[in-house]
């Protein structure tokens, strides 16, 4: 009978696999999202780099802590126009000065809301200077990439990736699927690799 029931046999192994992938699905998208994250070993190098697009400051204060901690003798903050006459460089310079960053050391960089422009303004900026390697500040979700492109706009230079943690913010890759926001930043992050991974600087 089990031999003629071909059909059944189907069925049975069909919801058998449907079964675990349902039972391992959070586990695989939780790793994906955990995949979006690269955090390096704390080191020291010519520069702290604060990357524009975090609305909370975090990446500025993450990154006026690591130079109190003399990981960095310089500071660059990254922005991107906001309105006619504004940069939102000047804002996070602003509040590197209010944290006791001297203003002799730190940088304010008008730029773009894009990864790639900014990474090669910034490497541009790192040649004049004479600097061969920075520490890279961005949100947790987007740090891989951020290094990645950075990576690909100066092969030549050394970079490091010290992302904001995700804890607190309303970004964390633990079932990410199930918060709107988290769920909005997460699919727009991968299609933003597959992008990167696309064009491949062309």
């Amino acid at each position: 009978m089990w031999k003629n029931n071909h059909w059944l046999r189907r069925i049975i192994i069909t919801t058998g696999i449907l079964t675990v992938g349902y039972f391992l699905l959070p586990f695989v998208l939780t790793a994906f999202a955990r995949g979006l994250i690269r955090t390096d070993q704390p080191v020291t190098a010519d520069l702290i780099i604060s990357l524009s697009g975090d609305a909370d400051c975090l990446r500025e204060l993450k990154a006026a802590r690591l130079y109190q901690q003399g990981l960095a003798r310089f500071v660059l903050v990254s922005g991107y126009a906001y309105g006619p006459d504004l940069d939102t460089s000047t804002a996070s310079k602003g509040y590197l000065l209010s944290l006791g960053t001297p203003e002799s050391n730190l940088l304010a960089v008008p730029g773009e809301n894009n990864t790639r422009l900014e990474a090669q303004n910034i490497t541009a900026l790192m040649r004049v200077r004479g600097w061969s390697s920075a520490i890279i500040i961005t949100s947790a979700f987007h740090s891989r990439r951020a290094l990645f492109t950075f990576e690909q706009a100066a092969p030549d230079l050394q970079f490091y990736s010290a992302p904001v943690p995700a804890e607190g913010t309303n970004w964390q890759p633990d079932h990410w699927w199930k918060r709107r926001d988290a769920f909005e930043i997460t699919v727009r992050e991968f299609f933003a690799w597959g992008n990167t991974l696309v064009t491949r600087w062309k």
